[in-house]
């Protein structure tokens, strides 16, 4: 097949770098109007910015673009047009008189806040603020309170223009700077910036509450302590009902989610100043702490009922949104609704700038811990330390620990238990509630040491928490149980039965498969008793926890009360859930009882009626000639199958027939 011949280079529109004296003053226009609009833009934003600017050019605007576009001047792509080289781009701006751009930058972010693109209005502003007419400055007030251009494009839009006046709207800016900030995850720019207007003290006792109230609010991911601490001191200003109905929200919301023992009172209070005078999120804030105390005493559905019927996107709702969508996923994890906690996390993630980057990292230590629920190791302890390394010391104390826990807790899974050891070797955890708290997933994590006496004072952190609030305990099912196993391999009974009772009051309250597995996992570890152990495994097996399921049973492997001739056949199917989660023998029996070859116990461990089931599917039948063989039903054969790929670790009918071929050698 002959081709077409190659469009000579004589022949092809010369890129151009420079801006020619010789160009009409329309050519000259419509160049400068594509510079200026710093990305690739359609003839109606030229045309719509010509009547902003009341610059009409003299040609017809197509005409013109088409004349650019054969001379070289210009590209037109499927995006829209663009000039031809970033270095014209600057020639075409360096040729524009200042006072030009700025309009020209005006009237661009007028006509793109028209055509609802606010995100790229307010960047145009950004180039030329704070010179800018009054009307252009209304525009960047309007656009840092529309929820599409994200926090800290809006902050920065307000640090852009003059502040106000008179003391009161000054004040009001400083506080819509510091919620833009602080959600743009600037957190320690937002800490600054107000602990440096509390020491100027120039505003009045009541806006010196506010203040307070702002510290309190964003220190609550950082130091819980000085949360509490300045939200009392803003309580005890004068403040107005408005200003006394929003501290007193916030610190019920905080009080409830650390367990405070007044919690109860304080919801109430601010309950009664809500009624009174209603605050900009108040309503939020209260559902998130009735919340909080519903899966503080272990009741998870009435928790998931009230975070249901709040109204994210009500606009007051803007600075808590995040925190609530955090919230929702975090009570899915708990009931173990692990594929609709998938599905949110990626709805949050995709949104995360607009609603506030200071969630990414509570974002990305909830993924960890699903992944940890559901035994994707090796991609929990991937985030995990890619979160570490990028974010370092920027993120907030909670999200930094819990990430540490991640990893330390697949370490200990995988059996480098030195690489763990030296991880934890630096951390000192808090003394003292309600700091110690945020220290709970690690010491979780090294409760999984085989020589938890090690690492003391994160146990202690750890076995003190539930007796403030279970919410911690309930968001990764085998946490439960190890903490149980832990306080009985250090001789406290009264802490492993205290422990198991938070456990079993929450599978009351829940009532599902999940959370009466763990409950009688711990049971069983408690008494001893292999019926306890077996409930456990039956009821894990129906659900997607995989560690949990795993743990309980090797945990029924090693019960006294067992018969001997079972703990092979157990050892060996939990030695493939291990397998296949990347976990190691740091997990198994530590004196190798599983062997370095688990397919010969785990082949003993089958039924005799799943093992005539795999020797039919292994040499090559279907499942519906392996059921007329051995007559019985499709469905029995299909559950067996899955029984017998669990039991061996194989996940296909390939895997499987390898198995099978080589169980006797050796």
């Amino acid at each position: 097949m002959s081709q077409l011949p190659e469009t000579p280079l004589t022949n092809r529109p010369k890129m151009h770098t420079g801006v020619p004296s010789s160009l009409t003053t329309t050519q000259r226009w419509v160049l400068r109007g594509i510079a200026v609009a710093d990305a690739p833009c359609g003839l109606w934003f030229l045309e719509a910015v010509a009547t902003c600017t009341g610059t009409a050019p003299d040609e017809p605007v197509d005409a013109t673009v088409e004349e650019l576009i054969s001379r070289g001047f210009l590209v037109d792509t499927a995006a829209g047009l663009r000039l031809a080289s970033i270095a014209l781009r600057d020639d075409v701006l360096r040729d524009t008189p200042p006072s030009v751009r700025q309009a020209l930058r005006e009237a661009a972010a007028e006509v793109l806040a028209d055509a609802g693109r606010p995100a790229q209005a307010a960047r145009q502003l950004l180039r030329v603020l704070p010179a800018v007419s009054r009307s252009a400055r209304a525009l960047a007030a309007r656009l840092a309170g529309d929820p599409a251009v994200g926090p800290s494009l809006a902050a920065d839009l307000l640090l852009a223009t003059p502040a106000p006046g008179p003391a009161d709207e000054r004040l009001a800016r400083l506080v819509d700077v510091a919620d833009n900030l602080y959600l743009a995850g600037r957190v320690d720019e937002t800490l600054r910036m107000l602990h440096r207007e509390v020491a100027a003290d120039r505003y009045g006792p009541r806006q010196r509450a506010m203040l307070l109230g702002r510290l309190g609010a964003y220190y609550a991911t950082q130091r819980p302590s000085l949360s509490l601490t300045y939200l009392g001191q803003a309580l005890n200003q004068e403040l107005d009902a408005a200003g006394r109905s929003w501290t007193l929200t916030m610190l019920a919301s905080l009080a409830a989610r650390f367990g405070h023992p007044d919690a109860a009172e304080l919801v109430a209070a601010a309950e009664r100043a809500h009624e009174r005078s209603p605050s900009p999120g108040g309503g939020i804030r209260l559902a998130l702490a009735h919340a909080s105390r519903a899966t503080a005493a272990g009741d998870l559905p009435r928790a998931a009922r009230i975070l249901r019927e709040v109204d994210a996107g009500e606009p007051t709702a803007r600075t808590q949104a995040v925190f609530l969508r955090v919230d929702r996923v975090a009570n899915q994890i708990a009931l173990g609704r692990y594929v609709d906690a998938a599905t949110a996390l990626d709805s949050v993630s995709a949104e995360i700038d607009t609603l506030g980057t200071v969630g990414q990292p509570l974002v990305t230590a909830l993924d960890c811990v699903l992944r940890l629920a559901t035994g994707e190791l090796a991609e929990a302890e991937v985030r995990a330390r890619l979160a570490l390394t990028e974010r370092g010391g920027a993120l907030p104390a909670q999200a930094r620990v819990d990430l540490l826990a991640t990893v330390v807790e697949v370490l200990l899974r995988r059996g480098e238990v030195a690489a763990a050891r030296d991880l934890l070797a630096d951390e000192r955890p808090a003394v003292g509630w309600p700091d110690d708290m945020q220290w709970f997933r690690l010491g979780c994590a090294a409760a999984g040491d085989p020589e938890p006496g090690r690492h003391a004072a994160l146990l202690e952190a750890a076995f003190a928490m539930p007796d403030r609030s279970t919410a911690p305990l309930l968001l990764v099912p085998h946490h439960g149980p190890r903490l149980v196993r832990a306080a009985l391999a250090l001789g406290d009974r009264q802490r492993a039965g205290i422990l198991a009772d938070h456990l079993k009051r929450a599978a009351g309250m829940t009532n599902n498969a999940l959370w009466r597995g763990v409950a009688h996992q711990a049971d069983g570890l408690l008494t001893g008793d292999p019926a306890a152990l077996r409930a456990a495994v039956r009821l894990l097996r129906t659900t997607s926890a995989r560690p949990a399921l795993a743990d309980a049973l090797h945990d029924l492997a090693r019960s006294p009360g067992l018969p001997p001739a079972e703990v092979p056949g157990l050892l060996a199917e939990c030695a493939a859930m291990y397998t296949r989660m990347g976990a190691g023998d740091g997990t198994r029996e530590p004196d190798g009882t599983a062997g370095e070859d688990a397919c010969r116990p785990a082949v003993a461990a089958l039924t005799p009626a799943e093992v005539r089931v795999a020797e039919l599917l292994a040499v090559g039948m279907t499942k519906q000639e392996a059921a007329r063989d051995l007559f019985v039903s499709f469905h029995t054969v299909d559950t067996h199958l899955r029984s017998i790929y669990a039991k061996l670790g194989v996940h296909n009918r390939v895997e499987l027939a390898l198995v099978w071929e080589s169980r006797d050698e050796g």
